[in-house]
């Protein structure tokens, strides 16, 4: 098992000013311009789904650019004291504490299947997108299509690993060997893009997986030794998904 030993809070960028309120979905994410002059997407633990849905939102899109799949670059965003209090959500205020941020992206329209394939560079980017569902347990699919050529990226991984943001070293050990295949066709994927995807996988080493696990705040509700069990299991699973991506060439 890889050793996950979190010490110095990790950095990132703070919120300058909330932008826009949560009106819906269950993670209640809301838009807050950061000083780098950068707008993000945020979830806080205190979300309406899940106070783990941060971790695996952070954990998700950074080993997704491990393996450069089409995820919007995530950020980590410092709650500030004086934005503590503002009301994101009916009934929900943020706190001085970290909060998941995903880089936003205009204009953008939310999807729930994957279309569009020979638009633009899709049939590459979602061969990244089935790579990523399988290897890191994906559920509740959704993907951003972005501009007039509709390119798309994965977000939303609030579910993703086995028992979604309430998994447990025990539902991942079980699930460790599982198949998380997309029902969408994989016809006209892109050949050279899978091949590349599953290479990548196969070279992804436990100390990139390591550095990933210890980004996450050590005052979220994760614990080093879970984290320990998730790099396990992402790395556990490398030679698998590598083979079933090959199979779809």
């Amino acid at each position: 098992m890889p050793g996950v030993t979190r010490h110095a809070e990790p950095s990132g960028v703070a919120a300058v000013t909330p932008l826009v309120k949560s009106t819906a979905g269950g993670s209640a994410s809301f838009l807050v311009l950061a000083d780098d002059g950068v707008r993000y997407w945020c979830k806080t633990f205190n979300n309406c789904q899940h106070e783990r849905v941060p971790a695996n939102e952070q954990v998700v899109a950074r080993l997704g650019g491990l393996i450069n799949a089409p995820v919007c670059h995530p950020e980590l965003v410092w709650i500030p004291p004086d934005l503590a209090g503002w009301e994101f959500r009916p009934g929900r205020t943020l706190e001085e504490r970290w909060a998941h941020g995903s880089l936003a992206l205009e204009p953008v329209v939310e999807a729930h299947d994957l279309m569009n394939r020979a638009l633009d560079d899709n049939a590459r980017r979602h061969a990244g997108i089935y790579a990523l569902f399988d290897w890191l347990g994906g559920s509740d699919p959704q993907w951003l299509m972005v501009g007039t050529d509709a390119e798309y990226y994965s977000h939303d991984h609030g579910h993703y690993f086995p028992g979604g943001p309430a998994w447990t070293p025990d539902t991942l050990r079980q699930a460790a060997s599982d198949a998380f295949v997309l029902g969408n066709p994989t016809n006209d994927l892109d050949g050279a893009e899978l091949e590349r995807l599953a290479s990548a996988i196969e070279a992804v080493t436990e100390e990139e997986v390591v550095v990933v696990m210890q980004k996450v705040p050590t005052d979220w509700p994760v614990t080093d030794a879970e984290l320990e069990a998730l790099a396990d299991f992402v790395l556990d699973r490398r030679a698998s998904v590598a083979g079933r991506l090959r199979s779809y060439i």
